[in-house]
């Protein structure tokens, strides 16, 4: 009896191995499955510690920067109309400034020199950067005085559409143009867009202007080409002190990103107001073809001091149409 026993205890413990033996296979099985399916994890950009030497000197923050521009604060001479040239301040002899671009996680340098008549500042509007490099003087860092240079190093940070400006006498430095475009891209690049563009708004001198000039001289420097069938990305940034509801005729355009962030359910519009300091991003998909007037929807603001039409008008133009303007330029 004792025998009988033993073998039934023996034989349980047996079924009770492989009863064990069978839930690790099937959970090793799952565990497997689940690896082989999920999507990569996508680390972003590398954790950088910035050194802690004194603001306003190349080389205080980190040596190998990915990204150095050199800007000079200067007085210019701009031409915003054919026939009209006005005194501005500007970046690189620029109205607007060159656009910066980096990609997020870059290490950036930017060496500014002040040849202006007073004391300047940048600041990177909308981008998280290091307290001591945001450009606000008297509370964050001193004036750079006429003559003077100025280092700002920081990561580029999180992706999207940004701005830089002075933050010195903003009212006036501002108005006389001190300003640029400053693109983030995210590290594994952008959406597939076959074109790009990039508008300031700005007011100045009485004269309304996209990217530094007024209708009709943005339709020679500053014309929105696309053709059937593609898909462009219009990035507007506001610099001006007005709201600008920008309007484009024959389309609707997807609102895809506010003041750099992304939007997790993209508006379909074909007006989009852009208040002072804002920058919006949209999609523009080529379905209708034609030459299409893109412009502020309040009057005054398309108007040459008061001559309509002027101010912040483009123009959408497809290649592969021929335009009334193309027509009449061929007859004459």
């Amino acid at each position: 009896m004792a025998r009988n026993l033993g073998r039934r205890v023996l034989i349980l413990a047996l079924f009770s191995l492989a009863a064990i033996l069978a839930v690790a296979c099937s959970g090793t099985s799952d565990a497997t499955d689940i690896g082989e399916t999920a999507e990569p994890s996508n680390p972003g950009p590398a954790q950088i510690t910035l050194g802690d030497g004194p603001a306003g000197v190349a080389g205080s923050r980190f040596t190998d920067p990915d990204v150095e521009i050199n800007l000079t604060a200067d007085v210019i001479q701009w031409q915003i109309l054919d026939g009209e040239t006005v005194e501005l301040w500007g970046y690189n002899g620029q109205y607007p400034g060159p656009a910066i671009r980096a990609t997020e996680g870059d290490k950036v340098r930017v060496n500014l020199t002040n040849n202006l008549p007073e004391a300047t500042t940048i600041h990177w509007h909308g981008m998280e950067v290091p307290n001591d490099q945001d450009g606000v003087p008297g509370i964050t860092q001193a004036d750079i005085q006429p003559g003077d240079s100025w280092t700002y190093e920081f990561i580029a940070p999180k992706s999207g559409t940004s701005m830089y400006h002075t933050h010195s006498n903003t009212m006036v430095q501002l108005s006389r143009g001190l300003f640029g475009a400053f693109v983030v891209e995210p590290r594994g690049g952008l959406p597939q867009y076959d074109r790009e563009y990039t508008l300031l708004l700005h007011e100045t001198a009485g004269l309304y202007t996209i990217n530094g000039h007024a209708f009709p001289k943005t339709l020679e420097d500053d014309l929105l080409k696309i053709k059937t069938g593609e898909r462009i990305l219009i990035r507007m940034i506001n610099v001006g002190q007005l709201h600008h509801p920008m309007h484009l005729h024959g389309h609707q355009f997807k609102v895809v990103q506010l003041d750099g962030n992304p939007l997790t359910s993209p508006l379909v519009m074909n007006t989009q107001d852009i208040a002072p300091g804002q920058t919006v991003d949209v999609e523009v998909n080529g379905t209708n073809p034609g030459t299409w007037v893109f412009h502020c929807h309040v009057i005054g603001h398309v108007t040459n001091r008061g001559v309509y039409p002027g101010g912040m008008l483009i123009a959408l133009d497809y290649e592969d149409h021929t335009s009334y303007m193309e027509e009449q330029a061929a007859a004459n």
